[in-house]
């Protein structure tokens, strides 16, 4: 036990994990918590501990934070793994524990809560305990666990604080947390890709936080770590393909000024002005396999599937290759084709790392702007910035090319089409709208590849939405449709024919299967009644809550809507009530007043049109006092 040197100035405490102190001229950062037992011999460090950086949240590596907190250091946790720390005990409560199918280890994460300081957000260069820190992402025995980068402050070495990306030359310490999924192996891919930006870096010394530092010959020790895995999962498909990709990002050129992602999970497009420089179309997760060349049954990598933030991570992709394949040094802006998490999730990464700006389609920039006011599908849970809204009949002109937005609902009704024009080839960028499905399963008749039926109803649908599209799409008449998840189609007459075809299909098949005749009472094609904005609302006290009721009328005439805003007994809520057009949408201002602390405590909004009662049809959640929603 006690400090041992690795360096002069970095320090070894052999806890639970390794616990390392890097010396400063401010005082000491230490990396990684342990148990917490190297508490007892922190008055044996050269400097007094001044900021304490945690690159997990696995409690071998963590369950010291909580007393080093109490000692008054300031703890610094990975940002996706911030509401861990924070609040363990909502963690526990919502993790399934009989019916267990996804076996990440969140199981053996903090159980008490942690005071914290600061989050390591993903490629930031930030200042701890007056050391200059870069942040990297590992994912791996986590998917968002992290590293730290730095030149020790008195000998100038560039070391590496990797975390469980490597144990020793051509190892990981223990392989059970890459198993993310149930059978799978999937956390592999993502330990390849962390040796391999590891690699990229050049550090001198690799500091794990299980094994021995390693101090001769690091990329040979990485570099063996990639070839063991691959040899490693060599019965296993998905993740031998994952791992044959990792290190070879590209980016696939549609024409000279037209330019698109490998390496996705949701196709970004890169479109190149007049002066070189791009507009991103899309921006989501990275993903190791070339979704449009190969299809394998590919689980989602960095992505197990499942509803928890926490396990999905955006990180950089396809610019260092538009680079060096496209010569594009600067991009100005992203625009998104529709909110979903996997198309914008790294929008807000392009804003902070490299200052782009995002430029949205007015029908959803306001979802992105405030996830926490809405709860449709697919919402990426950090605020994204939008530094432009775009009316959709209003084109944008920008650096030699004509943008222009048309409507765009099915897959979701948040969504916007974007056609231009460059070199003389006519590009319509589809969203998620469109897309082939196997040749086994369309109908013979179809003169060109069926359609992917990609409509979701929570979404946001209407029986005319894909005939909409489909009469846009014709009139701008495109040479070529792009999409998120599928190759580039050429078109033609044909292809404008079948998209129509599938609208009058769509619709007539949805007016067959559901009460949505003229005379019927009913809530439309997705049967939403409307929706509460916010929809999440943390409150600090039992100030009265605001809240923009949206509602649908569903009959077929005009009707007075009688609106009453409820949640429990002893809270104030009121009524209101507004004219509403056949089958329109309208707003309400409504205000209910809390009656004391709660947690994500629904309220409702019941509905009646006409003296016909329809329940309580929508709702929202408010939390009052506490420390998060």
């Amino acid at each position: 036990m006690g400090w041992t040197a690795v360096l002069p100035d970095v320090l070894l405490w052999r806890d639970s994990c390794n616990v390392y102190a890097v010396l400063g001229d401010e005082g000491a950062l230490i990396v990684d918590a342990g148990s917490g037992a190297w508490l007892r011999d922190v008055d044996q460090l050269p400097a007094p501990p001044r900021a304490l950086a945690v690159t997990h949240y696995l409690r071998d590596h963590s369950a010291g934070a909580a007393a080093a907190a109490r000692a008054g250091i300031p703890v610094h946790v990975p940002q996706g793994e911030s509401a861990l720390f924070r609040d363990p005990a909502q963690h526990f409560r919502r993790r399934e524990t009989y019916l267990i199918y996804d076996n990440i280890w969140d199981l053996y994460a903090p159980v008490e809560p942690i005071a914290v300081t600061g989050e390591l957000r993903d490629y930031a260069e930030i200042t701890l305990a007056g050391i200059d820190v870069r942040v990297v992402p590992l994912p791996g025995a986590t998917p968002t666990q992290i590293g730290l980068v730095l030149r020790t402050p008195r000998g100038g070495r560039l070391v590496a604080f990797s975390a469980e990306t490597i144990h020793s030359p051509g190892r990981v310490p223990r392989l059970a947390p890459l198993q993310y999924d149930y059978n799978d192996l999937i956390g592999a891919v993502n330990v390849a890709f962390s040796a391999d930006l590891l690699r990229g870096l050049e550090p001198e010394l690799l500091l794990p936080s299980l094994g021995e530092p390693i101090v001769e010959a690091p990329a040979a020790a990485l570099r063996a770590l990639h070839e063991n895995l691959v040899a490693h999962v060599d019965d296993r498909e998905d993740e031998r393909i994952g791992l044959s990709c990792v290190g070879h990002d590209r980016v696939r050129r549609l024409s000279d000024r037209v330019w698109s992602s490998t390496q996705s999970l949701a196709t970004s497009h890169f479109v190149i002005g007049d002066s070189g420089r791009a507009l991103i179309l899309d921006y989501g997760y990275w993903h190791p396999v070339d979704i449009q060349a190969i299809e394998p049954h590919l689980s989602p990598m960095l992505l197990p599937g499942y509803s928890f933030p926490e396990r999905r991570r955006p990180l950089l992709h396809s610019l260092d290759a538009l680079r060096t394949q496209a010569g594009v040094e600067h991009c100005d802006a992203v625009i998104p084709t529709h909110y979903h998490d996997d198309h914008v999730c790294g929008i807000p990464l392009l804003q902070r790392v490299l200052g782009l700006q995002c430029w949205a389609p007015e029908g959803f920039a306001r979802l992105l702007a405030d996830p926490a006011g809405h709860r449709f599908p697919c919402t990426w849970p950090e605020p994204i910035r939008v530094d432009r809204t775009l009316a959709v009949d209003e084109p944008l002109e920008w650096d030699g090319i004509r943008f222009e937005f048309g409507p765009m609902s099915g897959h979701t009704r948040f969504s916007a089409l974007i056609g231009w024009e460059v070199d003389g080839v006519r590009y319509v960028h589809a969203g998620d709208q469109y897309g082939p499905i196997d040749d086994r399963v369309r109908p013979r008749s179809w003169p060109t590849p069926g359609l992917n039926p990609n409509y979701v109803y929570r979404n946001g649908a209407f029986p005319d939405s894909y005939r909409r599209s489909a009469e846009w799409i014709a009139a701008f008449r495109p040479d070529v449709v792009v999409g998120g998840h599928w190759w580039p189609t050429e078109t033609d007459d044909a292809y404008f024919e079948r998209l129509a075809e599938y609208g009058r299909d769509y619709e007539e098949r949805h007016r067959r299967m559901m009460a949505l005749a003229e005379s019927d009472a009913h809530f439309g094609l997705d049967g939403m009644a409307g929706w509460m904005w916010p929809y999440r609302v943390h409150a600090t006290d039992d100030a009265p809550i605001a809240f923009e009721v949206t509602v649908r009328n569903p009959l077929p005439a005009e009707a007075t809507l009688s609106l009453r805003l409820t949640g429990p007994q002893t809270w104030e809520g009121p009524t209101a009530t507004v004219r509403a057009p056949a089958r329109g949408e309208v707003r309400a201002d409504m205000t209910i007043r809390p009656s004391g602390p709660c947690r994500r405590q629904p309220v409702t909004v019941e509905l009646t049109a006409d003296g016909q009662p329809f329940g309580p049809v929508l709702e929202a959640l408010v939390t009052v006092g506490g420390a998060a929603f």
